[in-house]
């Protein structure tokens, strides 16, 4: 009896040695490699979806956007060498009816891609701005190997605002970060004040509770106690220290306008994490808006004109110059 007993706990440790070697790579898989949604992908897609009877496709054409060009978005392809010669890859659509306007830079979350934001930059251009949407490095089409939404993303992301500012027809800069996409721009805020204006969507409170979540979503709890070893195994191959970045505080260092907003949501911890940003936040112009139209609604192509118009109207009454755009005006009022 007592000799079962001991086999038992070696196998028992045994295995539980083996999950720690295992879990880091499963868990975290999709932090390391998140799936590459980009447009070659969504194309393949479009193909395959096109050889179903039509009866089949009804009408959901729309879902296979892949290029603006599907939306008529006057753009151009964005090709953005950094400094360490990682590629990162988006568009850019421009307004054409004015000579200059704001820039709205769009920073997707891990499991997005630009091509997510397709439809966004058709109502974002309609508004009267010069709309970016890129992906990171690691993710969508962009090179490179790992994602991280930490303060290599953040310096890509300066680097890429500073050429982008360059441009004969940018005026001002706002930027739009959706989830981790969020903490990358709190990560660059906090750091200088590149931009005029931030929103940012469904951010999280702290990174470390982003992995502890995601962990647990795959795992449940039975993962808590191997967590740190997990943790350990991401920073080792990122190279990036997880527990130092906590946007509750991060926020308290940017002193711009900030609007936290939470769409697109599944659960009410995307509310709760974003009104634990808003109030840990002290700038004294800061706006909270719950999109409740588009819960468990996927982004982009469900977002409806009230979130574009509530968006748009921040950035432009936050901007350091009056900007008239009467275009936008007649959109919000349904013209």
């Amino acid at each position: 009896m007592v000799k079962n007993i001991f086999r038992f706990f070696i196998l028992l440790n045994l295995a539980t040695i083996a999950l720690v070697i295992i879990t880091p790579v499963l868990s975290f898989n999709d932090l390391l490699y998140p799936v590459r949604i980009d447009s070659a992908y969504l194309s393949q897609q479009h193909i395959a979806f096109e050889k179903l009877p039509h009866e089949i496709q009804s009408d959901s054409q729309a879902v296979f956007l892949y290029s603006p060009e599907q939306l008529d978005i006057h753009s151009m392809d964005i090709n953005y060498t950094l400094r360490d010669s990682v590629r990162l890859k988006g568009w850019m659509a421009i307004d054409t009816l004015h000579m200059k306007g704001p820039l709205l830079l769009i920073i997707p979350d891990i499991t997005e891609g630009a091509i997510s934001y397709i439809p966004a930059m058709k109502q974002f251009c309609d508004r009267g701005f010069n709309v970016c949407v890129v992906n990171l490095r690691g993710q969508g089409d962009s090179e490179g190997r790992f994602y991280t939404p930490g303060a290599t993303s953040a310096r890509d992301v300066k680097q890429l605002i500073i050429d982008l500012k360059k441009m004969p027809f940018i005026e001002h800069v706002a930027i739009l970060g959706v989830g981790t996409g969020a903490g990358v721009v709190m990560k660059l805020m906090a750091d200088t004040a590149i931009a005029d204006v931030i929103l940012l969507q469904n951010p999280p409170v702290s990174l470390s509770g982003y992995f502890r979540d995601k962990a647990r979503s795959i795992w449940g709890d039975f993962v808590l106690p191997i967590l740190p070893a997990l943790i350990r195994s991401y920073e080792d191959k990122t190279g990036l220290s997880v527990s130092a970045y906590d946007y509750s505080k991060m926020i308290k260092k940017i002193n711009v306008p900030q609007m936290l907003v939470t769409a697109n949501f599944m659960d009410k911890k995307s509310v709760d994490e974003t009104l634990t940003i808003y109030h840990a936040s002290t700038y004294y112009k800061k706006r909270l808006y719950i999109d409740a139209e588009s819960f468990r609604k996927p982004t982009g192509q469900e977002n409806g004109k009230m979130y574009y118009d509530k968006l748009s109207s921040f950035i432009f009454s936050s901007l350091p110059t009056k900007s008239k755009n009467p275009r936008f005006r007649r959109l919000a009022m349904g013209e």
